[in-house]
């Protein structure tokens, strides 16, 4: 019996070494695939990031050339006002001031240094100060109309039309360099001639 028992024992542990081994090999594919999941888990989430951040950085590109563009419209339309006033011999009574004010606001909060790019941020900081511009020569020609003879209104206009004429081209000139600084196109914008930078 001792022969038999030690065939039955050496059998025995070679089912056990056999089973020790395959469950090593199971728990070593277990372990492989598992890890070539998460890798690809963890390439899949930093492609999604870099997709995400890329459609971020777009967004607030538009963003910017987007207010860039409502500044230059209200510019060049203060500036068709004017022109249109100037016609008539009359200014409104109210302020385009307070009609630029917001667009002013949004200008000035607008999160510059996510643009990034110093060259956009140059260019964008320059359509505040463009549309308070505009607005002054727009006051400063209501409060000298009304406080002169009928007769030295015309010089006004024509001087005020002449600032706001630079002012307007400017600010077009200025909206093609942001325009190219962001990477962006801009389609034509009617009554809004924009220059090449």
């Amino acid at each position: 019996m001792n022969g038999t028992a030690s065939i039955w024992t050496e059998i025995a542990a070679w089912v056990e070494a056999i089973g020790a081994i395959a469950a090593v090999i199971g728990s070593g594919r277990v372990a492989a695939r598992e890890s070539r999941a998460a890798r690809q888990r963890e390439e899949r989430a930093a492609a999604a990031a870099v997709l995400k951040e890329a459609r971020d950085v777009r967004a607030t590109k538009t963003a910017a050339l987007n207010l860039a563009i409502l500044a230059t419209t209200q510019i060049h339309d203060l500036h068709d006002r004017l022109v249109d006033q100037a016609w008539r011999g009359r200014v409104t009574r109210v302020s385009a001031s307070r009609a630029l004010l917001a667009t002013e606001r949004m200008l000035t909060s607008f999160p510059i240094q996510s643009l990034t790019d110093s060259t956009a941020m140059v260019e964008f900081s320059r359509f505040p100060a463009s549309l308070a511009t505009a607005a002054e020569i727009y006051a400063n020609l209501e409060a000298a109309v009304r406080a002169a003879k009928e007769a030295d209104r015309g010089a006004m206009f024509d001087a005020s039309n002449e600032q706001m004429a630079r002012l307007d081209q400017a600010t077009s000139r200025q909206l093609a360099a942001l325009a190219k600084s962001l990477g962006l196109e801009i389609a034509a914008l009617p009554g809004i001639a924009l220059a090449s930078h």
